[in-house]
């Protein structure tokens, strides 16, 4: 995750630039003829008119007016696209000015050259042309030339572009010296200089120093000629990219997306409106970076899927803009493949890796920063793909090309890279590899200004991860003691304090690496030892909680919730040890007890990073002095020699705050902030009667599970080798019974059958972990089914009423069953043909355009049932365009039904970005994803309800899926107030959920409990249909999440009896033919 936030925010860096200058004097009314002529395509009258000044200018010498040509000379459209024939007749025009000898002219000469090269895509000799003209400008005495000012900043310019930024920093510094020495006091240079240094500070993290650059850029702005278009559109426009990675760098991602989409229709307007075909280029290229751009702040927010729809855009505009092997649609292929790889869509990802290595191959090209990108990215693809051995190849190669360039001086994000690398050559097994590249990025540490730094104690840490994984567990101990001594608040004269904070909360990995390597050189552990182990893990474990407060972004969220994951699978495995051998309850309770916290902290830790959430019944200033107080304390960690004492007056004003919440806000500091790790004795008297739990949980890689009802628990080891293989090979579109048959038996023997004999009731309550969550644990078989229709007898569906839940957790509270007035509420978008049409033609930006919305497919059934029960239960409901986002949100609340009858994508990489999509409605706001509600955003939504049903087709792939993306919508509808969730496991058939729905419904009219109800509408829809339709994917997937408790609703009591008949009627049918069928048989 951290590595494609670099690479795409290369992109954010390259955005940081002044506009090419160009000479400007009062322009010849043929120049401004020709650029009207060639913007109107009279290109052949055009070519005569400058061919004709050209020769005029010539004949009296006026290499002034002359310069104003080399542009034109270098047209594209006057040379019919041909671009070395355009780059061939402007160099002629300029050796002839630059032969005058005037450094004027030869500045003004080289400039337009170097300009047109540059825009060419050759930027390192467009550096070299104008390096020609340092030497006759430094000559020129008059105090008011600006000409060498000029240069060393496009040189500035130029460096930037390569990458170059010590280079370009030094000409920007010069030129900025120069401009102040110069008794004229041009304010358009000014600006563009001073964004130019703005973008070199903010590259060196010196994010004050670079705000005061944009200020001052931004004051100069204000001086200069607003009537000329380039000050009016233009520079404001680049003035607002810069802006927005500024804010990125400082964690204000909503204000940087803002602010770019503000430049990119300002840059439009002036595309629109300028003649000059090559400011109007730079724009469009302008726009193509800030759209980049966009896109790595969508990432840094997690949103991965949007960061994918912007560059696949910016790409096909770049395609309609640029050469095949254009510089641009190369690091285009580099960073969507690096996107899409993040994605999982790693087959497109593949296509885009392969032009890059393409061009490299069949183009001498010389070893470079996106050169070696485009291999370590594609390291990154296979290593996803699980294909190491060319993943080994990819790696190898971008290392080979990443050192060479470097010429031994390291980055910071090249000793990551050497971590990164390091883990590599542990999953591949190589076991030198892996230790040679641990140690060199270590010994790097130790030799210059890195020693005694958080970079040092990185690699003592990487390097004892690598020895524990290599199991060389002696080394790893070494160094996790080293780890864990490292302390710089005994350097304090060679450090700043809050690095030793930094740095401590970074110590729960040694921590967990000393404690494990303990463990395994341990071969006699006694009791004792492992209550020590335990120990030094609950320290871990408390260092983590404190370090969530100042996790901001997405790579840190990544770092922790990886951190957490691995701590508290040992946490939980050393506990799980102490409970055999002691017998002691409490060790088995404390282990459970941290699982169930687990699953809350990664859900707290994904809304923490988000800055544009909210929640119900909380004001908005609360949330406002929430995020303020945060980031007060993540400042204080950022600066590079801060003050500890800041650090601890900023955590002390949290403290003080956290106490306000939970005396004024309650249910929102018990979401957020409480302490999870609750004794499961008490939650086990809060389970209902009649009804067991089962707690399936992974420690490590080992499944178990832990059975609890009121009156007993027990806690079951399960073989779990092949289970992975099995779920993936479940969740293939295959309908054959014979395949089908023994995989779900197997199941069975493999999840239930070991703890069926402690499970004495006929309510069960599964609470899946990690995988599980692919499973509809009702189609499992005790026996091999012979046909579809034999799950109404044979299968966990037929002996048991089994619903889900997400945690143990929610037995805590034991909430009281609400009875609410109204009976339903329905909402369904349908997603007709109309629809769609409609939206299209009020659409008025394509860069909007949610091209996902018009492949939704139309939901007729949906709709029908909507409308159907609505009458049934005498409700309400929203169709099509009604059936919004807003009128949802305005409209649900409070029923005891609320249908939302949709499509849904539930995303298990971002999983507070699962989504429910409702209609597009005309006349509100046509932003890209305004009719989608995601799972952050149901937090401040009134849901109350004792039941909501999400009979939703997943718009994602149907994929194997963790889960994750589940936990999360169900969450958030239990913080919003619904009791309990009927929702789908899987992309489920609309016309069988319709009609499993529609009996559930008469069921629940019945009073029948929900669970009982669904138990009951499947069975009854395995009686009902015939093929394939029987097969699990039609209905297992439907699912009861939360609350069982029936639901008193005053429908139509006719309909209801109606109904009654005809199931009479039926059974009565059934036992007829059954009868007939026996007598034939007895018969033969």
């Amino acid at each position: 995750m951290k590595q494609i936030a670099k690479i795409i925010g290369v992109f954010a860096l390259l955005c940081l630039l002044g506009t090419v200058s160009t000479y400007s004097q009062e322009k010849i009314r043929t120049v401004s003829e020709i650029q009207n002529l060639i913007s109107q395509d009279s290109l052949e009258k055009a070519k005569t008119i400058v061919k004709n000044n050209i020769q005029f200018y010539k004949n009296k010498k006026q290499y002034d007016s002359l310069s104003e040509y080399i542009k034109l000379e270098g047209s594209l459209k006057l040379n019919n696209g041909k671009t070395q024939q355009a780059l061939d007749k402007a160099k002629q025009l300029s050796d002839y000015i630059t032969s005058s000898n005037n450094p004027h002219y030869i500045k003004i000469a080289l400039h337009e050259l170097s300009s047109l090269y540059h825009n060419s895509g050759q930027t390192e000799k467009a550096y070299n042309i104008l390096k020609q003209a340092e030497a006759p400008t430094s000559r020129i005495t008059d105090p008011e030339n600006t000409d060498e000012a000029s240069v060393q900043y496009m040189l500035g310019y130029y460096k930037m572009r390569t990458g170059d930024y010590v280079l370009a920093k030094n000409h920007y510094l010069k030129s900025l010296a120069l401009y102040n020495k110069s008794t004229t006091k041009n304010y358009t240079s000014f600006n563009q200089v001073y964004t130019a240094l703005g973008g070199i500070l903010w590259q060196e993290s010196k994010l004050d120093s670079s705000k005061y650059y944009f200020e001052q850029a931004l004051n100069a702005l204000n001086k200069t000629d607003s009537t000329d278009l380039k000050n009016k559109l233009f520079r404001p426009s680049l003035l607002k990219m810069n802006m927005s990675v500024l804010f990125n760098a400082m964690g204000k991602n909503r204000e940087a997306i803002s602010i770019s989409y503000e430049a990119i229709e300002d840059f439009q307007k002036f595309i629109k409106t300028s003649n000059d075909e090559h400011a109007v280029k730079q724009a469009k290229g302008f726009v193509f970076s800030t759209l980049d751009n966009l896109g790595s702040y969508h990432n840094t927010l997690g949103e991965f899927k949007r960061t994918e729809e912007i560059l696949e855009y910016s790409y096909a505009l770049k395609q309609k803009e640029y050469e095949e092997n254009d510089m641009n649609l190369i690091i285009s292929h580099i960073i969507l493949t690096q996107a899409k790889t993040t994605n999982q869509n790693f087959k497109d990802a593949e296509l885009h890796l392969k032009k890059v290595i393409d061009y490299y191959k069949n183009n001498e090209v010389a070893d470079s920063y996106w050169k070696a990108s485009a291999y370590s990215v594609g390291g990154t693809l296979y290593e996803e793909m699980g294909d190491l051995e060319k993943a080994k190849f990819y790696y190898e190669e971008g290392d080979r090309i990443y050192k060479k360039i470097s010429e031994g001086r390291y980055s910071v994000d090249d000793l990551d890279r050497f971590i990164h690398l390091s883990k590599f050559y542990v999953k591949t097994g190589e076991k030198d590899k892996a230790i040679s590249a641990a140690e060199e990025a270590y010994e790097y540490s130790q030799n210059n200004s890195l020693k005694n730094t958080l970079q040092e104690f990185f690699q003592i840490q990487n390097l004892a991860i690598v020895h524990f994984k290599l199991k060389n567990y002696k080394k790893s101990l070494e160094y996790s003691d080293k780890a864990i001594a490292f302390n710089l608040f005994n350097k304090a004269e060679e450090m700043g304090t809050t690095d030793s904070i930094v740095i401590q909360y970074r110590k729960p990995t040694a921590i967990l690496t000393n404690v494990a390597s303990k463990y395994h050189l341990s071969e006699n552990r006694t009791t004792a030892d492992l209550k020590q182990y335990a120990s030094e893990l609950n320290k871990a474990i408390s260092i983590l909680d404190q370090r969530k407060k100042v996790v901001n972004n997405y790579d840190d969220l990544t770092i922790l919730n990886k951190e957490n994951n691995e701590l508290f699978n040992f946490a939980k495995k050393i506990l799980l040890e102490l409970y055999q051998d002691t017998k002691d309850d409490s060790y088995l309770d404390q282990a459970i007890s941290l699982h169930e916290s687990a699953i809350y902290n990664r859900i707290r830790s994904r809304l923490n990073i988000r800055d544009n959430i909210a929640f119900k019944n909380v004001p908005n200033e609360i949330i406002e002095k929430e995020k303020l107080l945060k980031s007060d304390i993540s400042k204080t960690l950022e600066k590079n020699n801060g003050d500890v004492n800041a650090y601890i007056s900023a955590s002390e004003k949290w403290e003080l705050f956290m106490k306000k919440l939970q005396k004024d806000y309650p249910a929102y500091y018990k979401m957020r902030y409480e302490t999870l790790e609750e004794p499961i004795k008490d939650l086990q008297e809060k389970i209902p009667e009649n009804t067991t739990v089962i707690r399936y949980l992974f420690i490590e890689d080992k499944l178990n599970a832990f059975v609890v009802s009121r009156s007993k628990k027990n806690i079951f080891p399960l073989n779990n080798s092949t289970l992975e293989s099995k779920i993936k090979e479940l969740k293939v579109e295959d309908f054959s019974l014979e395949k089908k048959s023994a995989l779900l038996h197997d199941l069975y023997k493999m999840l239930w059958q070991p703890l069926e004999e402690s499970i004495k009731t006929k309510k069960v309550v599964v609470i899946p972990d990690r995988e599980l969550f692919n499973i509809s644990f009702e189609m499992l078989t005790p026996a091999p089914i012979k046909s579809f229709k034999e799950f109404t007898t044979n299968s966990l569906l037929a002996k048991y009423d089994i619903s889900y839940n997400f945690s143990l957790l929610l037995y805590k509270d034991n909430r009281k069953v609400m009875d609410y007035n109204e009976n339903y509420v329905g909402f369904a978008p349908g997603f007709n043909k109309n629809m769609k049409q409609e939206y299209l033609l009020g659409l008025q930006d394509s860069m909007k355009l949610d091209k996902s919305y018009l492949t939704l497919l139309p939901q007729p059934f949906s709709e029908n049932l909507v409308k159907q029960y609505a009458k049934v239960f005498k409700g309400n409901y929203f169709m099509n365009e009604n059936a919004s986002k807003t009128l949802f949100i305005n409209n649900a609340k409070e029923h005891k039904i609320i249908h939302i009858g949709t499509h849904a994508e539930s995303d298990n990489i971002t999983p507070e970005l699962s989504r429910l999509v409702f209609a597009k409605r005309k006349g509100e706001n046509l932003a890209l994803d305004e009719n989608s509600l995601y799972a952050y955003e149901i937090y401040n939504t009134n849901l109350s309800s004792n039941l909501a049903i999400l009979t939703a087709c997943e718009t994602g792939k149907s994929i194997y899926q963790s889960g994750e993306g589940a936990i999360s919508l169900a969450h958030a509808f239990n913080y919003a107030g619904s009791e309990s969730i009927l929702t789908s496991l899987w992309n489920i058939d609309e016309v069988s959920s319709t009609q499993i729905v529609e009996y559930f419904y008469e069921y629940l009219a019945q009073g029948l409990p929900k669970d009982e109800a669904l138990k009951k509408a499947k069975i009854q829809y395995l009686f009902s249909v015939e093929g394939r339709g029987a097969a699990p994917q039609y209905w297992a997937g439907l699912v009861l999440i939360g609350d069982t408790t029936p639901i008193e609703l005053q429908g139509n009591s006719n309909h209801i009896w109606w109904w009654i008949g005809g199931i009479l009627l039926t059974f009565a049918l059934l036992i007829f033919f059954s009868k007939n069928r026996k007598d034939r048989n007895h018969n033969t």
